[in-house]
């Protein structure tokens, strides 16, 4: 409860810098996007996730890997307005990179973006128990083809919000929300801040006894830290004879930040340091008027300090799409439904994450 507090209260520190734009909102330049927001966005998908947890050795060339354990999953996308959802089955071993010998990941993973003509959020909830050593397999310290470690678990927890300049001719619900059709070039410089709370914690130390000697952090079972300040990026899309593009967006953050750190034998350390994170997002693909194909990529870097000198943590978290929708007459009750939602954001005041 503590930490959906600490996130809420970073997102009404922000509100009011953003909330100015809500009483009057970006006028659409429609020379160079269209919006079909009032139109059902509806149609298949593939998704692959993964998240990984690393530790880096003393040298810096040997960094241990801990990786997830899923599979792609095929499902549908569905969108009307602010709201789009989608849900998913796993594919299993039909995914060529998902083997039974890596072990099992049990997964609760609400990362969400927050997507609208002047703002792009993402709201990090992330819980994951069960990772394998990626790139090391058939080491000699295992038992198996990997070392599997089923009790390793990392949580991450926060958001980042980021506004867009201009929203105007710039569109990045184009190619990540799939209700909009960009059709010139343009792009937009993006300012904004964060806030991120995650911990790992192991019922041994994360780095197995026979690499100790590689990592100065070697009898860490336990490690958790915060993160805070601002951001700055920017995203483009370049598009090719009106339907194909390719869109781009990089963001940086000027974290402050504190990792506390446990040891196996009870020992703790505290540690504040600036963290300079990464987020970064692609996508390329097809557009016109009543359908859209498009593959994308989301991606964050968390980079983590630990107490030892030369020795750190990073948390990766990637997600690839691949979508097809088409753009459909939405009926009666969906609109209904979803006009009532923005309504009621809009008197939380909240409207500013929609516009």
């Amino acid at each position: 409860m503590k930490k959906v507090i600490a996130v809420l209260l970073v997102l009404s520190m922000i509100a009011p810098v953003f909330a100015q734009e809500e009483t009057a909102a970006y006028k659409q330049d429609t020379s160079y996007y269209q919006r079909y927001n009032h139109r059902l966005t509806l149609g298949p998908l593939l998704v692959k996730k993964n998240s990984v947890y690393s530790i880096r050795s003393q040298d810096g060339s040997f960094p241990l890997k801990y990786s997830t354990n899923n599979p792609t999953r095929l499902g549908l996308s569905i969108g009307y307005d602010w709201l789009s959802v989608s849900g998913s089955v796993g594919l299993g071993t039909l995914d060529p990179d998902y083997k039974k010998e890596k072990g099992k990941t049990k997964s609760a993973n609400f990362q969400m973006s927050v997507t609208g003509q002047s703002v792009l959020g993402d709201l990090h909830f992330q819980v994951n128990k069960g990772f394998y050593l990626r790139g090391q397999q058939d080491p000699d310290f295992a038992g198996g083809s990997y070392y599997v470690r089923p009790d390793i678990k990392t949580q991450i927890f926060g958001a980042t919000i980021r506004k867009i300049l201009k929203g105007d001719r710039f569109s990045i619900k184009a190619p990540f929300v799939y209700d909009s059709w960009q059709q010139r070039s343009a792009g937009s410089f993006l300012i904004g801040g964060e806030f991120i709370y995650g911990n790992a914690k192991g019922d041994s130390a994360f780095v197995p006894v026979n690499l100790s000697s590689s990592f100065p952090n070697a009898s860490i079972n336990y490690m958790r830290y915060i993160m805070f300040g601002p951001t700055a990026g920017y995203a483009h899309t370049f598009v090719i004879k009106r339907h194909l593009f390719i869109t781009g967006v990089a963001s940086v953050n000027g974290d402050a930040a504190q990792t506390f750190e446990k040891t196996t034998t009870g020992a703790q350390r505290t540690r504040w340091y600036f963290s300079p994170n990464l987020s970064v997002r692609g996508a390329i693909g097809y557009n016109t008027e009543k359908w859209e194909l498009v593959g994308s990529v989301i991606s964050n870097r968390f980079f983590i300090g630990s107490n030892e000198k030369d020795a750190n943590y990073q948390n990766a978290s990637d997600q690839f799409r691949l979508v097809y929708v088409r753009r459909i007459h939405a009926g009666k009750t969906i609109p209904a439904v979803i006009n009532w939602g923005r309504r009621a954001i809009h008197t939380l005041g909240f409207g500013w994450l929609l516009d």
